[in-house]
């Protein structure tokens, strides 16, 4: 523990560990099994990182949210600390580099998306990495049971076929079912189990119903202050309320996946560092934005699952500050979750129009497919075929969950070129087309490698060099791609697509049905918790989760709204009784202050509110004997 304690000082300037961090890295640096749920923001990363830096050789991190990875990467090497990532978009030469720095470079870390297991190149070369540890972050995409259920998990345990290293799977929310499904999936050996407990004394849950949720909206923010999210569920939406809190004189911004890269890094940037008070987001927002001071997260629409729900509510108040989490909600949320599931899980002939309609966009030929990530707009695709996007969206996910493609989640790309011609082809060319002639050998010049690889190529500095308009560079490239001269790949912020099967013929497409069934099963329930959560109006919000969630100590939280509309009952009932007690005593004769609460025995301050109260209602007198009974 000496040893952790001084890599935790030495590269994080931290002087001690968090709660079961210390557990947890001594189970892993014993060489044992581990299984960490910790909340969000509760630093998982750590209990992987400090073990991998006392003991030689590299750790394999398996996530498969690259912005997460991306960030992860960054941080490490802001500590001199050695780390690779690869993603889909990376040419055959980055990736061959990187390999070979992972054996022979030093390298600690090692971050990848679960479709890289079933990348030959990478089972090959991983055998020369000397490995140390395997980390599965986001574990619970491993399990069925789980809300993001990807089949891509199921392959990592074959890793330790390769390596027989101790494996340590972390999550933020798994209920006990979805933890056994991870131990058995993952063939974790007798490992060592660390859940973190739910309990946050300074987060405080609340459901407001309401038909008109805006105003609603307004008045929690300007009840509350502070830094906030309000997560709701379409990109049109996060617009059209921030553009109204902005009415209101409430400062806001919006966030969603379908801005370019450099917008939302501008207003995530401004909402940290507190420009503006309340950014309105989708779920694409949250995942590894270090910002402990949010004293609200408020849902404008009901999740589709208590996971989803948790671990965005988590967000709030990280300093240890009090803090809020409000859920709005009316029938309306009810009847979209109840209409959810049909829609989340297209019927079967649906899903093979769209496969199909997949495949020809991306160019596919019958037999061809896996191999080559493919960057892919749902919203384009849409668009293109005259569909609902949100029905493309979710027919993606069902054929991500039937294990017929991967898709990453979306990461900033720059433009990459490479000629498809032999240098002689390529001259032809530029001889029977001179308005190319300039830009081609531009490129040639300037940019090795093109001829062999993807490269990334910049458009601006290009029109810059060769004076021309920037839109016209781009339009000269698109032509080079549609003409087979190039492979143009314009920059984008798009997910890849990695198909996992050869294209059959559309009449050799089948789908698990037993699996899509029991998916739309299991999202109805998830549904069904959701509501119940929202309706009932009995049972404290936290020990509602913590029971969901299988956590033993369910004592009421004491500040959810339903503790606080318990607690004024149990007032009013006390302070009735109260009042019953004065008028009987007073029946038979008067009684002083002093005499009056030794009989009754409430709190002095209580006693004295019920005796003001029936003295303004005329029932009671004082005089200097005491109090009396009105006739």
């Amino acid at each position: 523990m000496a040893q952790y304690l001084s890599i935790l000082k030495q590269y994080w300037e931290y002087s001690s560990f968090r709660s079961l961090q210390e557990e947890i890295i001594t189970s892993l640096g014993n060489g044992q099994d581990t299984l960490a749920v910790l909340p969000t923001g509760g630093g998982k990363s750590l209990c992987f990182q400090v073990p991998t830096m006392a003991k030689d050789g590299i750790c394999i991190v398996i996530s498969p949210l690259i912005a997460l990875m991306q960030d992860q990467v960054v941080q490490l090497r802001k500590r001199n600390i050695k780390a690779a990532l690869i993603t889909s978009g990376m040419g055959y030469r980055k990736v061959d580099q990187i390999y070979g720095n992972c054996i022979y470079g030093d390298y600690k870390f090692l971050y990848i998306s679960p479709e890289r297991l079933q990348n030959e190149t990478f089972l090959t070369r991983v055998r020369d990495m000397p490995v140390s540890y395997i980390a599965v972050d986001e574990a619970h995409c491993i399990s069925q049971w789980g809300y993001d259920f990807r089949p891509s998990y199921l392959t990592i345990y074959e890793l330790r076929e390769i390596h027989n290293v101790p494996i340590i799977a972390l999550t933020a929310t798994a209920t006990p079912k979805v933890q056994q499904d991870i131990i058995t999936k993952l063939e974790l050996e007798n490992p060592n189990q660390f859940v973190a407990s739910l309990h946050r004394e300074n987060l405080s849950f609340h459901v407001r119903e309401t038909k008109n949720k805006f105003p609603k909206l307004v008045e929690v923010l300007q009840s509350i202050g502070g830094s906030s999210i309000v997560y709701a569920m379409s990109r049109r939406k996060t617009k059209l309320i921030a553009d109204e809190l902005m009415n209101q004189g409430i400062s806001a911004t919006y966030y969603h996946a379908g801005l370019t890269k450099e917008s939302r890094d501008e207003r995530q940037n401004d909402w940290i560092v507190d420009h503006k008070r309340v950014m309105v987001a989708t779920n694409a927002f949250g995942m590894g934005i270090d910002k402990a001071n949010v004293r609200s997260i408020i849902h404008f629409d009901v999740p589709e699952s208590m996971e989803a729900y948790y671990q965005e509510a988590g967000r709030a108040g990280r300093d240890e500050q009090n803090s809020i989490a409000v859920l709005l909600w009316n029938e309306k949320d009810s009847n979209r979750l109840q209409q959810s599931s049909g829609n989340k899980f297209p019927e079967e002939h649906v899903l093979k129009n769209i496969l199909v309609g997949i495949y020809n966009y991306l160019q596919i030929n019958f037999g061809d497919g896996p191999g080559k990530p493919h960057p892919f707009s749902v919203y384009q695709f849409a668009k293109q075929y005259n569909l609902e996007a949100r029905l493309v969206y979710n027919a993606v996910e069902s054929l991500v969950k039937d294990g017929w493609v991967e898709l990453s989640d979306a990461f900033y790309s720059p433009s990459k070129l490479q000629f498809l011609l032999t240098n002689q082809e390529l001259y032809s060319f530029q001889v029977n087309h001179e308005e190319y002639e300039q830009l081609i050998k531009y490129i040639l010049r300037h940019y090795g490698g093109v001829i062999d690889q993807n490269t990334k190529i910049d458009e601006k500095q290009i029109s810059k060099q060769i004076q021309e308009p920037v839109d016209n560079v781009k339009q000269k490239l698109a032509y080079l791609h549609k003409s087979r001269v190039a492979n143009y790949y314009p920059q984008n912020d798009l997910p890849y697509f990695n198909f996992l099967r050869p294209r059959p013929q559309r009449d050799e497409i089948y789908f698990n049905k037993e699996q899509l069934s029991f998916l739309r099963q299991r999202h109805q329930d998830k549904i069904n918790t959701m509501l119940t959560y929202v309706q009932q109006q009995e049972d404290c919000r936290f020990r509602f989760i913590q029971a969901y969630f299988g956590e033993n100590e369910q004592q009421p939280c004491g500040v959810c709204d339903i503790c606080l509309q318990n607690k004024k009952r149990e007032q009013r009932q006390n302070k009735h009784q109260i009042q019953l007690a004065i008028i009987s005593l007073l029946q038979k004769q008067s009684f002083t202050f002093e005499e009056l609460n030794e009989q009754i025995k409430a709190p002095k301050q209580q006693l004295l509110s019920v005796l003001q109260y029936l003295k303004q209602e005329e029932r009671i007198f004082q005089t200097e004997q005491g109090w009396q009974l009105n006739d």
